[in-house]
């Protein structure tokens, strides 16, 4: 019995991890397209926070702007994507304890982030 199992769980595992479940790399346009995707919810986060929007409004926002960012996948930019994802999480968090200016600095830096990701992603596929 415990052959049997030992075998069930080699095949298991070598169908786990044959190109039939393998996951396809994105297009660089799709790529792209997650990263101005992610950019443009960041700024309207940030300008509506600028301009008074009620706090649950602008959490929902940056909740979306964290759900986008996670079509950013790309080797070369994960470290700045978890990085940029951290400030929208602090952002979100200094929303919900109604820390307005704290909230407006750090989506000022989230911005900053995935505008450098953007320029970092173009530079690279150039």
């Amino acid at each position: 019995m415990k052959a049997l199992q030992k075998i069930l769980v080699s095949v298991v595992f070598a169908a786990m991890s044959s190109s039939a479940f393998a996951v396809a790399n994105p297009t660089y346009e799709e790529v792209q397209m997650a990263i101005d995707n992610t950019l443009n919810k960041v700024q309207e986060s940030k300008t509506a926070l600028d301009n008074g929007a009620d706090t649950d409004t602008v959490v929902a926002m940056v909740t979306d702007a964290r759900q986008l960012q996670k079509d950013i996948s790309n080797n070369v930019l994960d470290l700045k994507r978890n990085q940029a994802s951290n400030v929208l999480k602090q952002a979100r968090a200094a929303l919900l304890k109604n820390e307005i200016a704290e909230a407006k600095n750090l989506l000022g830096e989230a911005l900053g982030k995935y505008k450098e990701i953007k320029q970092l992603y173009i530079s690279n596929h150039s």
